[in-house]
């Protein structure tokens, strides 16, 4: 297999890997929200209560997202615990450190590369020379092997 493809391949492992990451921080947290919302319920505090577990899944699923793919790239030189792993990092396509609006604006276009279960990313990363979806051509970023 090419370094290319090899590339690619880690990407997508990296993703599913960082999302579980999130999603066993999300579940564990709603699970302990709704027990103790369903204890305050039964000492007597109001139902509305219950909305807890809904709150902190939405909570811990967003604030862990912007965690894993913003905050601990611009601190770890461009990783996110998955891509750590995989030894990948995402760089400039200049070769310099990604800003943390970078990171920021390719978190966000991830609402478009997300788009069809993923498929707009997949089919970029896979089309393009620099393998990079479509938050990565504007914010002129690549993710490379470490």
């Amino acid at each position: 297999m090419d370094a290319g493809k090899t590339v690619v391949l880690r990407r997508y492992v990296q993703y599913v890997l960082d999302q579980a990451l999130i999603m066993v921080a999300t579940v564990s947290a709603t699970l302990w929200g709704a027990a103790a919302a369903y204890s305050l319920v039964e000492i007597g505090a109001p139902g509305k209560v219950l909305y807890l577990p809904l709150v902190m899944f939405i909570g811990i699923q967003l604030g862990g997202t912007v965690w894993s793919e913003v905050w601990v790239p611009h601190r770890q030189g461009g990783a996110t615990p998955a891509m750590s792993r995989m030894g990948l990092r995402i760089v400039r396509i200049d070769g310099r450190e990604p800003s943390l609006r970078d990171y920021l604006v390719r978190w966000l276009l991830f609402a478009v590369d997300g788009l069809f279960l993923c498929l707009v990313g997949v089919v970029l990363i896979a089309i393009t020379p620099r393998n990079q979806r479509f938050g990565d051509l504007v914010t002129r970023t690549v993710v490379v092997r470490a």
